[in-house]
C-alpha cells in the first residue's frame, strides 16, 4: 500500500512508482529569502521567465512575501460583494466497464496511465488540468475534451497540477521534485525549479505565492515567475500535507511523526507545534483549517482526528474515528473537512474503510455517519449549497451526501477503479475526478434545493 506524495492518499499499486521515498534529514535552522545566506540552490533546469511585470508588477521581494496585505483587500472586496447581492483499496480495480452506468458528460482520455490530479480553473470552470504517472500534464477543455496544450517535460508521474487564483498560471509537479509554472495565455513555461521529491503542492489562495512540502521535511514558498524563495524549516521529519489558513497570515503542516506546526508566512518563525501527548502516534495524512482562522483539523493513519485552537496550539479534542470490528490500519483517517457553512460548527472526517462522520465541535459528539463501504478518497463542498458534501471513493463512485442528515442524495458513476482526485466547479454545475482507469471524468451537478 503506497502514499501519494500529492495528495496523501493510499492508493493502489497501478503506481509503481509511488512505492519508493528516499527520507532526507535536514538541518534545522532557518533558511532565509533569496540571495542572502543559506539560500537554496537555483535549480539546473531554471528557465529565463518572460517579463511579467503586467502581473506581478513591479514590487521588491519583501512586498510581495507580504501576502497578508493582499490577501486581506480581497477578503475585504469579496465580503462586500456578497453583502450586495470499499473496504480496502483495491475495490475500484478490476471492474467490468460494461457493468457501471456511466453518468458522465465528456470522458478524457488522453492519459495512457492513472491519472493522480485534476483541478479547475477558478475563474470560468471550463479548463480543467490532469496528471497522470504517464509522466504528462494537460490542459483541456471540459465542453469539446480538447487538449488546450501539454505540460511537457516531466520525466516521472505528475501528481500535482493546479491553477493558481486567479487562473493565470497552471503549475505541474512530478514525484522527482521538478515543478514547472505555465502562463495559460501564452501556454509556455515562466520558471521551472527542483527539489528533492514531492508530498505536496499549494498556491497561496490570493497572491502567485507557490508552496510545496518535501520529503526531507522542509516547505518550500517562492514568488512567480520571478522565483525569489523562502523556505520554511523541517525538524528530520517528512513533510505530509500542508493548508494555508483562511487570513492568508500562517500555514499548518502535518509530518510523518503526527505532529502538526503552524508558521507565519511573512517571519517564517513556528508560532505553534504540537508536541508530547498532543501528537499523532502515526502520520498526519490531512489536514484542514477552519473559515474562522481558530480552529484546525488533522486526521492521520492512527484512526484518529485532533481539534487544535490554531492560535494557542492547544488541543481542543481527540475524535476516534475506529469502526466498529475494524482494525486501526482499515480505519486511518483519509479526508478531513470543516463544513464551511455558517449555520452549522460540524467537522467531517472519512476512513479508509469507508466510514464518514459528521461531528458537533462544540461538544465532539457524532451527530451523523454514513458508510460508503468503501475508502475515502477526498471531500469538496458544493460552493452554493454548503452543507452538502462531495465523497469521492475508492470503488469509482463519488456519493453526494446532506451533511445535516447524513443521507445519500445521489451517486455518480462511471469510473472503472479508483478515484484519486476530485474538483468542482467555481459555480458547483460541475465535477470532475481522475482515476486509475486512466480517465478524467466530467459529471453536471443538478441540485434542487
Amino acid at each position: 500500500m503506497a502514499t501519494c506524495i500529492s495528495t496523501g492518499i493510499r492508493f493502489s499499486s497501478a503506481c509503481s512508482t509511488c512505492l519508493e521515498y528516499f527520507v532526507n534529514i535536514v538541518d534545522s535552522s532557518v533558511r532565509e529569502t533569496m540571495g542572502e545566506t543559506n539560500t537554496p540552490p537555483v535549480s539546473p533546469r531554471d528557465q529565463e521567465p518572460d517579463s511579467e511585470e503586467e502581473i506581478v508588477g513591479t514590487q521588491n521581494e519583501d512586498e510581495d512575501f507580504e501576502v497578508i496585505e493582499v490577501y486581506e483587500e480581497d477578503i475585504e472586496n469579496e465580503e462586500g460583494a456578497e453583502e450586495e447581492g470499499g473496504e480496502n483499496e483495491a475495490e475500484g480495480e478490476g471492474m467490468d466497464e460494461t457493468d457501471v452506468p456511466d453518468d458522465a458528460i465528456l470522458t478524457f482520455k488522453q492519459h495512457s496511465g492513472s491519472v493522480f490530479c485534476c483541478s479547475f480553473e477558478p475563474k470560468e470552470s471550463k479548463l480543467v488540468v490532469s496528471g497522470g504517472e504517464d509522466d504528462k500534464a494537460y490542459v483541456w477543455n471540459i465542453t469539446d475534451g480538447q487538449v488546450v496544450f501539454e505540460c511537457s517535460n516531466h520525466q516521472d508521474s505528475v501528481t500535482s497540477a493546479l491553477f493558481s487564483h486567479d487562473g493565470c498560471y497552471v503549475a505541474t509537479a512530478d514525484m522527482s521534485g521538478f515543478i514547472q509554472v505555465w502562463k495559460v495565455a501564452t501556454k509556455s513555461v515562466v520558471w521551472t525549479f527542483e527539489t528533492g521529491d514531492l508530498n505536496w503542492l499549494d498556491w497561496h489562495p490570493a497572491s502567485h505565492i507557490l508552496f510545496a512540502g518535501t520529503v526531507a521535511g522542509d516547505t518550500w514558498m517562492w514568488k512567480i515567475p520571478s522565483g525569489d524563495c523562502k523556505t520554511l524549516p523541517g525538524h528530520g521529519e517528512r513533510n505530509e500535507c500542508g493548508k494555508i489558513l483562511p487570513d492568508g497570515r500562517r500555514i499548518a503542516i502535518g509530518y510523518v511523526d503526527g505532529s502538526v506546526k503552524i508558521f507565519d508566512l511573512k517571519t517564517l518563525a513556528v508560532l505553534q507545534h504540537s508536541n508530547g501527548g498532543q501528537t499523532h502516534t502515526n502520520a498526519v495524512s490531512s489536514i484542514d483549517c477552519h473559515r474562522d482562522n481558530n480552529l484546525i483539523v488533522s486526521g492521520s493513519l492512527d484512526s484518529t482526528a485532533k481539534l487544535y485552537n490554531s492560535q494557542t496550539g492547544k488541543l481542543l479534542c481527540t475524535l476516534s474515528c475506529v469502526g466498529v470490528g475494524s482494525s486501526e490500519e482499515e480505519s486511518s483517517v483519509e479526508a478531513v473537512s470543516f463544513c464551511p457553512e455558517t449555520s452549522v460548527s460540524l467537522v467531517v472526517t472519512g476512513t479508509l474503510n469507508g466510514k464518514i462522520s459528521f461531528w458537533d465541535i462544540p461538544t465532539q459528539i457524532e451527530r451523523q455517519s454514513y458508510d460508503q463501504s468503501a475508502g475515502v478518497v477526498k471531500f469538496v463542498w458544493h460552493p452554493k449549497h454548503p452543507y452538502l458534501l462531495f465523497s469521492a471513493g475508492l470503488d469509482g463512485v463519488i456519493r453526494l451526501i446532506d451533511s445535516r442528515s447524513g443521507t445519500l442524495v445521489r451517486e455518480y458513476t462511471g469510473h472503472t477503479a479508483n478515484i484519486l482526485d476530485i474538483s468542482i466547479s467555481f459555480d458547483g454545475y460541475h465535477l470532475v475526478t481522475s482515476s486509475d482507469d486512466q480517465t478524467c471524468r466530467v459529471f453536471e451537478v443538478n441540485v434542487d434545493h
